[in-house]
């Protein structure tokens, strides 16, 4: 089962590896990480996370070179599948799923730091989507529409990924709340543009790409823009008067 080009790549041969990693980072982020830190102080991991957020940003950049590179020969109207043995969606679409498996460590890095207020059903609900989707597509029917899904991620993340940066470097671009507030408008329009991306190829009859895919895609695309407009309401909107972006 599967696409032949899939099961080339390192650790796709088989579904094992992949379950193994998602099952572990439920695991590890709900049960084993919070027990193992209750009575440990946070990890003392600055230069740490200030590499890993400084690798996010270089992928993250990278990604959006291979998509500007490949933006021409794709359409929101339509990205049919392409079939051809040297694809390059398919190698863009691996490296795309390796980048959101590399994501889960954001989550082990709130466990180890004790920011356990951070891991939230959104969160885990995202890291666990993106990556289980990717994953799922990638060996199925790697390329096509899903461009403007990754695209887009990428800008995003890189965006976001160098606030984070900031932060981590010095905790005083943490004061800035206004920054985060329109990271989540950001992520917003993401998800309604990815949502958007859907929806057209799925009415448009002349579209070749699986309308099966893309109408199975769209209740987690609804439950996500609901859970960002949730946070984003409960954080920003009804927060208290006295406090200052």
């Amino acid at each position: 089962m599967g696409d032949s080009r899939s099961k080339m790549y390192p650790l796709m041969g088989s579904p094992i590896p992949f379950l193994c990693v998602i099952i572990f980072y439920v695991v590890f982020n709900f049960k084993v990480g919070p027990a193992m830190m209750s009575k440990r102080e946070p990890f003392k991991i600055k230069k740490f996370i200030m590499s890993y957020n400084l690798l996010q940003i270089i992928f993250n950049i990278t990604g959006i070179v291979f998509g500007i590179r490949l933006y021409s020969k794709v359409s929101l109207l339509c990205t049919p599948l392409d079939l051809s043995t040297d694809s390059p969606y398919v190698l863009v679409h691996y490296l795309y799923l390796g980048l959101k498996l590399f994501d889960l460590l954001d989550t082990v890095i709130f466990v180890l730091k004790k920011n356990h207020e951070r891991i939230t059903f959104l969160h885990i609900y995202h890291h666990v989507l993106m990556a289980v989707g990717s994953w799922a597509t990638f060996i199925f029917i790697p390329g096509g529409q899903l461009f403007f899904l990754g695209f887009p991620n990428c800008i995003v993340h890189t965006v976001m990924y160098i606030y984070y940066f900031l932060i981590s470097w010095n905790p005083k671009y943490k004061e800035m709340v206004w920054w985060k507030k329109h990271l989540t408008q950001l992520q917003i329009i993401q998800h309604c543009f990815i949502f958007t991306s859907f929806c057209i190829p799925l009415l448009n009859q002349n579209c070749t790409y699986p309308k099966l895919v893309l109408a199975l895609f769209l209740p987690g695309g609804i439950l996500m823009i609901f859970l960002f407009v949730h946070f984003y309401i409960k954080t920003y909107v009804k927060k208290s008067p006295s406090k200052k972006e």
